[in-house]
Order: C-alpha cells, then structure tokens, then sequence
C-alpha cells in the first residue's frame, strides 16, 4: 500500500529573512515514512524522497524511514534518498544569511534494495559549506558535525554492512577537506579538523573488513595533510597532528594485508619547510609508530615488506633531520631516536629475518647508517655531542654498519665531534664494539670483508 509521508514546511520571517523562493519536494513509498522540513530565509532548497525506486533504482519497498531537514539562512540545498528499512537522516543547516551557500545531500540504499538499519546525521553552521553521505549497505551508521567557514565533508559507505564514519570539522576561511569512503564490512573511520590557519586536509580509504581509522587536526597555522589507506583486514591506523607555526605538515599510511598497525604524531612550531611522516606497511602483523614533538623541517619514513615487523621512530627538539628505515623480511626491528638534534640522518635497512638495530642521535651534523643482510644480526648505534660548525663545514660524527651474514654483533659509541666509525661484518658469528671519546677519531673494522 502506497503512504505519503508528513510534510510540515515552516517558512518564518525574520527583519530582513524573508520567506520566498523556498521548494519542498517529498515523494514517500512503503509504510510509516515521515519527513519534515522546516526553513527559514530565502532560495533554499529541500528534496526528500523514501524508497523511491525511479530515483534509488531499485525496489520501492521500505518501512520504518524517517527524515528531518531544517535549514535556517540563505541559498542552502538538502536532499535526501533513501531506499531499504528502518533509515533515518537528519540534515541541520545554519549559517550567516548574508553569505550562506551551504549544501548537504544524503543518500541511503542499494540497487539491491537489501539495507536496513542505517543513520545519517549532517550539521553545518556558518557558511560556504558542502557535505554529502552516500549508504549503499545495511546497518551503517554515519555523522557530520561542520562549524566555521569553507569545510568540505564526503563520506561514502558501499559494498559491506556495519560501518561506522564520522567526521567533525571546526574551520575557518582557509577551510578544510575530510573524505572517508568504507568500501567493506566493520569498519571504523573518525576524521576531527580544528582549523584556525591555513587549509587543512583528512583522507581515509578503508577496502577491507574490520579496519579502524582515526585522524585528529589541530591547525593554528601552516598547511596540514592526513592520509590513511587500509587495504586488507583488521588493520589499525592513527594519525593526531598540532601545529603552532606555518610550515606545512603531512601524514600518511598505507597498510596493504592484515592485521597491521601504524601510529604517527606530530607537534611542531616551525615557521619554514616541513614536518613529514609516512608508514608503508605490505604484509602482516606489522607495527610501526612515528612520533615528531618540537621540530621543524623534520622526515620520517618507515616502509615494512613482510610480517611481524617493528619499526619505531622518535624526534625531539630536531631540526633539520631524517629518519629511514626499509625492513624486507620477517620479524625484525628497527629503533631511531633523534633528541636536541639538528641536521643529522639515520637510515636501517633490513633484509631477512629477525634482525635489530637501533640508532640514538644527539647533537649536530651526525650520520648513522645500518644495513643488515641475513639473519639474527644485532646493530648498535649512539652519537653523542657533535659540532656546531657552520655549513659547509660539518663537525659531527659518522657511524656506519654492514652485515651480511648471521647471528653478528656490531656496536658504535660516538662522544665527540669529527669521529669516524666503519664496521663491516661478512661471516657469521661476528662480534664488534667500537667506543670513540674525543675528537677527530677513525676506527675501520673488517671482519671477513
């Protein structure tokens, strides 16, 4: 049995707000739909229709649907489709009536006609907003909370039940962007922008099954970009960045497989350049945690080809500086810390399996470098103290470690400024310790190389 569904459409005057040019669309199929818009001002626009199958293209049939439009200001556009059971949408929309040009658009159902259970909830208040959520599966649930000016807010859930996407944006006339699209079953995704600089940018692709997601903003100057990419199951990324100068700042994570987890941080006041941090994880059980507090033009990359990996980055109080760590193979780990540093680089390469190595860095103009070929090998780096010579004349320390054999040992201890450290193992069970105390000191160990 054909029902229409409850139209109410209140169109108030306020001083100079008046009522006119205002359209109320609604089209209701199935049983218990109800639908109610309210606005206020002029030029706005509401389009509701339930279970609509001309416009869903699917089936007719639904029950249980409600929606609720309220628009209050000028030049605003909601619409809503839904088609399937039990879905409900709520669309809020305030903003300075002198500029507003909102739009909001939600969409719910499936060419299959097969969802139910699905929530939808859009607010925007100031102005020049745009936000659109689109369901195509059953039990999802989705919310958009905008405030401030120029924000931009996509959620796009498809192919897989029980998704949950929610997205809060706080800026201001620089704007900001949040995309979240869940292409899979069980997925979480939680995007929060406060932006009172420049732009700033949220990205999140969940392809997969029971996949988390979280990116925290907090922008009061500079350009800011967050991506995360699950492609696979079970896997865990978040991203939280703060920035309190005009550099630009950027995050990504890429986990292709399962059962993967990815951490970055950022805190940084720098005025010039940018703070970077990206983790590429290909395989499983991978687990990588990158955390940038108090630097300025600072890098960190992690990169993880195989399973039960462990990478772990940390700067602080660094200026200048790069961290690198390539693991291709099986349960190794691979530790960086750069403290009180300025213009120094560490880089680890590990090929095989269950190899370590950890490299500690302070002071200035330092190098370190590990390269691990085999299995079970263990290398130590610490740099300590360095100079603080001007450019190009670089008083820091250089420390280099290759093995390329199994079950080795190298370690190098750097106090000084100007010191020189090389150690090259290539047969199995090699042992090196280096200790250097002062300046200008060269020590070379070969060990069957």
């Amino acid at each position: 049995m054909k029902k229409t569904g409850v139209l109410m459409a209140a169109l108030l005057t306020s001083g100079a707000a008046i009522a006119q040019d205002n359209t109320q669309t609604s089209t209701s199929y199935g049983s218990n739909n109800r639908v109610t818009v309210e606005q206020t001002g002029r030029s706005n626009t509401a389009i509701a229709r339930q279970n609509d199958a001309a416009v869903n293209g699917g089936s007719s049939s639904g029950n249980n649907n409600e929606v609720t439009q309220t628009q209050v200001g000028s030049q605003h556009v909601a619409q809503t489709d839904q088609m399937g059971n039990r879905q409900q949408a709520v669309q809020v929309q305030l903003s300075d009536v002198s500029r507003g040009a909102n739009g909001a658009r939600i969409r719910q159902g499936s060419t299959a006609a097969n969802s139910d259970g699905n929530y939808a909830s859009q607010y925007q208040g100031g102005f020049s907003h745009s936000a659109s959520i689109e369901q195509a599966s059953g039990a999802n649930y989705a919310t958009q909370n905008q405030s401030g000016r120029n924000a931009f807010a996509t959620i796009f859930q498809s192919t897989g039940n029980n998704n949950r996407a929610t997205q809060d944006q706080n800026t201001n006339v620089f704007g900001g962007t949040a995309t979240a699209r869940q292409l899979g079953a069980n997925n979480t995704s939680s995007q929060q922008q406060n932006s009172s600089g420049q732009s700033a940018s949220a990205s999140v692709l969940q392809q997969g099954n029971n996949n988390a997601a979280s990116q925290q903003q907090q922008n009061l100057s500079g350009i800011m970009s967050a991506s995360i990419g699950q492609l696979g199951n079970n896997n865990a990324a978040a991203q939280a960045q703060s920035s309190q100068g005009s550099a630009s700042s950027s995050v990504f994570i890429q986990q292709t497989g399962n059962n993967n987890a990815a951490t970055q941080t950022q805190n940084h006041s720098g005025s010039f350049g940018t703070v970077a941090a990206t983790a590429t994880q290909t395989g499983n059980n991978n687990a990588a945690t990158q955390s940038q507090t108090g630097v300025m033009s600072v890098s960190a990359a992690a990169t993880q080809n195989g399973n039960r990996n462990e990478a772990t980055q940390t700067q602080v109080n660094t200026a200048f500086s790069g961290a690198t760590v390539l693991q291709m193979g099986n349960n190794n780990t691979a530790t960086q810390r750069q403290q009180n540093a300025g213009f120094v680089q560490a880089a680890i390469e590990q090929e095989g399996n269950r190899n370590a190595a950890i490299q500690s860095q302070q002071g200035e103009y330092h190098e370190a470098v590990v390269e691990q070929t085999g299995n079970r090998n263990t290398a130590l780096q610490d740099q300590q103290v360095g100079g603080s010579a001007s450019f190009p004349t670089r008083s820091g320390n250089y420390g280099y470690i290759s093995q390329e054999a199994n079950d080795s040992y190298a370690r190098q201890v750097q106090v000084g400024n100007s010191n020189d450290a090389r150690t090259y193992q290539g047969a199995s069970g090699n042992s090196s310790d280096v200790l250097q105390t002062g300046n200008g000191n060269t020590t070379i160990v070969r060990q069957n190389r």
